[in-house]
């Protein structure tokens, strides 16, 4: 990211530091920071490992593209099917994450397909998934001047919260040695930093636990629909009434 002249150093050791002190992805941790837009993150990720980039909001995708991959696994690794050339058992698909080859080979195993990942930001691959999965209408395209927001998640902003002081009048000497100092200001900046870190911390909890819930419908899901009970098309027809 150096190197693209997308992030510099001092800004690459804060997130370090944050990641020290989190944990999480240093890609991921960059963007939700404000250092570095989506777009930008998308295109190095591309150059870096010799990869295709692709505009879902661009893209000319024919309606049916979502019958190339099953909703739970899609919205499981975060992806979103592109292509799929049946006589070579080829599979493309767009990810925000190609370094995560666990996840692109436990796709592989679940489709019986080779995947073959082009890049897309995470926000594109939520529009898309909405778009051709629920039916939602397509969001308008975002300036180019405008970084995309990560669903999800918040870009904080330090502004002052407290108007400056306004200035004493004078007063005689004597009396100004006789008043005691003012308190320390406090550090606003540094307090709302703290604010800032406590929130994502719990953000990140409420995400951890939805996760794992989310985990444990789908596995009942899945029983319900290998005893019979409901088959997938039911299962996606009430899901998108109930949208």
């Amino acid at each position: 990211m150096i190197e693209a002249g997308v992030l510099d150093e001092l800004r690459l050791k804060a997130a370090l530091v944050e990641q020290k002190r989190w944990g999480g992805r240093l890609g991921r941790l960059v963007v939700q920071m404000g250092f570095v837009d989506e777009a930008s993150m998308c295109r190095v990720l591309a150059q870096q490992l010799r990869l295709e980039t692709i505009d879902l909001d661009a893209a000319a995708l024919p309606q049916n593209v979502s019958s190339l991959l099953r909703l739970d696994l899609a919205e499981h690794y975060g992806v979103f099917p592109v292509a799929c050339d049946a006589d070579a058992s080829l599979l493309t698909i767009a990810t925000s994450d190609p370094t995560n080859v666990e996840a692109l080979q436990e796709l592989e195993f679940a489709t019986n397909l080779r995947v073959v990942p082009v890049v897309a930001t995470a926000s594109a691959i939520d529009r898309a998934t909405r778009r051709y999965y629920f039916g939602d209408a397509p969001d308008p395209r975002q300036s180019a001047d405008q970084a995309p927001v990560v669903p999800g998640e918040t870009t904080f902003e330090l502004v002052p919260v407290v108007a400056p002081p306004a200035a004493s009048p004078k007063r005689p000497e004597a009396v100004a040695r006789a008043m005691p100092p003012p308190p320390p200001k406090p550090d606003l900046e540094d307090e709302l930093r703290k604010e800032i870190a406590l929130l994502r911390e719990q953000v990140e909890g409420l995400e951890t636990i939805v996760s794992s819930q989310v985990r444990s419908m789908r596995s009942l899901l899945e029983l319900l629909i290998e005893a019979g009970l409901i088959t997938r098309d039911e299962y996606l027809e009430r899901l998108h009434r109930a949208r």
